[in-house]
């Protein structure tokens, strides 16, 4: 309880009290005016050894080349979503791949200057290199002017994100399904932000003090294109507790969306936009898909998401020279990736297994 008022003053002290679906008694808003907030997700930043050997520079490293094809893109857009599956616990702690992954803090820096600014940090590698790296990650993010969520080094400090974009009032909270069984240190569970239906109940209460509020979860089967039961299951949780946007990864490869509908909202849910950035073998893990919506917010409050977009991904290699570059289907051709009209037709359709009203390219 007491971990709640807190939260509660401090809402009141950086946003005013705003209901989702109501305009407050009062409020001055201009006739006619529209608030308008663009998201774009990508799904997991899985960065083996492969990938920070290949960035290796005299006495750093450097991992913008690899950003450099969709940095214009990630430009159209007012939040930029990314989970970040290796910890940054950074070189002091020495580096690792697969499986107790550890990465340099570099490669933050170019993620952010790829235009990244909402990281997700729960996920099942979270716990990999214990405290020590936990600490390094999230004083690192706390430096920089980005939002993120999943892992904190405070246990009165909610996991919840408060923030205001364009007029528009924000909470994002991430969770993962788990730590592949590492345990937390002891009593300190506020690391790695695990989900329970209980914890994201206690979340929500802060539901009528924000206009959207996205979830971000790490969740569902690795390699598999449907989603699980589970994954339904919560999405539809969520939902009704009032849940806007659910941005999906952990499967490492591509699944479909979809719009749930309740009495109360529309929630549009990404179960698995695939990697964004790994080494793993197998064609289906190298294709990934920014998916992306505009928020809209009337002038009597009413939250309305629309212009559903999908855009797929491809982590091209080349061996000769060791490197690696992200590049956009529509930039591809047979010389990069053989066949890739062939494997877009077949991601396209099953983006689309449930839901029919996005646009994908």
């Amino acid at each position: 309880m007491k971990r709640l008022i807190l939260l509660l003053i401090g809402i009141f002290i950086i946003t005013s009290c705003v209901a989702k679906t109501k305009k407050k008694e009062n409020q001055d808003v201009p006739e006619d005016a529209e608030n308008l907030v663009s998201l774009v997700a990508f799904g997991d930043n899985l960065v083996h050894g492969t990938i920070y050997a290949s960035a290796k520079t005299q006495d750093t490293y450097d991992f913008h080349p690899i950003f450099i094809d969709i940095k214009p893109y990630l430009e159209n857009f007012d939040l930029r979503f990314i989970n970040q599956e290796t910890i940054l616990g950074g070189v002091e702690l020495g580096l690792s791949t697969y499986p107790a992954f550890n990465t340099p803090q570099e490669m933050g820096d170019a993620l952010i200057d790829a235009g990244f600014n909402l990281i997700s940090l729960a996920n099942n590698h979270t716990l990999d290199r214990g405290e020590k790296a936990i600490i390094n990650s999230v004083n690192y993010w706390n430096s920089k002017d980005v939002i993120h969520s999943g892992s904190v080094l405070n246990p009165d400090e909610s996991q919840v994100r408060i923030f205001e974009t364009n007029g528009i009032k924000f909470a994002f909270v991430a969770y993962t399904y788990g730590t592949n069984g590492i345990l937390h240190p002891a009593g300190k569970t506020y690391l790695a932000n695990v989900y329970s239906d209980e914890k994201a109940k206690s979340d929500f209460k802060i539901r009528d003090f924000v206009d959207v509020f996205i979830v971000s979860m790490h969740w569902g089967e690795e390699y598999q294109d449907l989603p699980n039961e589970t994954q339904i299951k919560q999405a539809k949780y969520l939902s009704a507790l009032g849940a806007d946007v659910i941005i999906g990864h952990h499967p490492h490869v591509i699944q479909p969306v979809d719009l749930i509908e309740n009495e109360e909202r529309k929630t549009f849910v990404m179960y698995s936009l695939g990697n964004f950035l790994s080494d793993q073998i197998g064609i289906d893990r190298l294709i990934g898909m920014g998916a992306s919506l505009d928020i809209k917010k009337d002038k009597d409050g009413n939250i309305n998401l629309e212009n559903f977009q999908a855009k797929l991904l491809y982590r091209y290699k080349n061996y000769n020279e060791n490197s690696f570059r992200l590049l956009f289907f529509e930039d591809l051709s047979n010389d990069f990736f053989k066949d890739y009209a062939i494997y877009f037709s077949e991601k396209e359709a099953l983006i689309k297994y449930y839901f029919q009203n996005i646009t994908v390219t």
